[in-house]
């Protein structure tokens, strides 16, 4: 019941690697190709995980071209806080 759709869990999983590290800023992600295969889900699940990425600041590029890490962690909001007016 508690189960959310699986784009938001590989946005979960991205930003656990981007605030561990594994990611570190100005990284290029996997082709939308190779987390397809990774994930085991669709093109359009990639495509939906990475307009979310693109809108929280965490990453950079285009669809169809290559995909950075655009934040520094230490600068991100803990997973699932959605707060829009920040620490201003």
């Amino acid at each position: 019941m508690g189960h959310q759709p699986s784009y938001l869990d590989i946005v979960d999983d991205i930003r656990r690697q981007i605030t561990n590290g594994d990611l570190a800023p100005g990284a290029t992600l996997p082709t939308c190709r190779e987390m397809c295969q990774s994930y085991q889900v669709s093109r359009q699940t990639i495509g939906s995980a990475m307009i979310v990425l693109r809108t929280q600041g965490l990453i950079v590029g285009q669809q169809g071209r290559a995909v950075y890490v655009s934040a520094d962690p230490r600068n991100l909001p803990a997973a699932g806080a959605s707060d829009p007016q920040g620490s201003g």
